[in-house]
């Protein structure tokens, strides 16, 4: 459970954040509760789960990291496409859904990581993410000593982070939302993560002592 040197369970929570802007906006916009995820609720549910897992008092299970990665336009991506689509108040709009996510951010304390989105081609693509992510995972994991390491993502790209993080004794809770016809979370990394949660099952159906509405935020 612990290093011995710690009464804390320690935790660190990986967010691939196209993943979870995928899942917030099914909430708020196609699934019936019209509304968002709530970072402050993820995170309850986290602890809350992971005591459960070590048979460990959820006080003493305490996240001490938390990341949010994702590929960002620059202003000149932005103002080109307010241009093209002929919608000056595109620009304000964006920016300020932007602005409102980060700060929401530093309100629970997830340090955000951004790189640049390549418009080079044809359609927008994110570089790097997975790699970040990856480095700075494993490179807390063996700093810090975690225990657990909490990844939402369903991406198979993260199969090798999840099987170096066993080998440095960290265990992964894989949070997995899926939804018919739109998302599908990786079966190999399902197979390698140590506890996987159907998060879509627990946000309809909540699991015994955990009310599903506490992971959305409030009307």
């Amino acid at each position: 459970m612990t290093d011995g040197t710690s009464a804390l369970v320690k935790i660190a929570v990986f967010y691939d954040g196209s993943y979870f802007q995928q899942v917030t906006n099914h909430y708020r916009y196609t699934h019936d509760i019209r509304r968002r995820i709530d970072l402050g609720g993820l995170h309850d549910f986290i602890r809350w789960r992971v005591a459960k897992l070590e048979d460990y008092p959820k006080s003493m299970c305490r996240i001490v990291e938390a990341h949010y990665y994702r590929g960002r336009f620059t202003l000149a991506d932005i103002d080109e496409k307010a241009n093209r689509d002929g919608n000056p108040g595109f620009v304000e709009e964006f920016l300020r859904g932007e602005r409102v996510f980060d700060q929401l951010m530093a309100q629970h304390h997830i340090t955000p990581h951004y790189l640049r989105v390549d418009t080079s081609r044809d359609y927008p693509r994110e570089r790097g993410v997975e790699v970040a992510l990856a480095l700075d995972a494993y490179d807390l994991a063996v700093t810090r000593r975690l225990d657990w390491v909490a990844l939402m993502t369903p991406d198979a790209d993260y199969v090798p982070l999840v099987r170096r993080l066993a080998l440095v004794g960290t265990r992964v809770l894989l949070l997995a939302f899926e939804f018919p016809g739109k998302t599908v979370v990786s079966k190999a990394l399902i197979a390698e993560a140590t506890d996987v949660v159907p998060m879509h099952q627990v946000a309809e159906q909540g699991m015994p002592g955990f009310d599903p509405q506490t992971l959305f935020v409030a009307d």
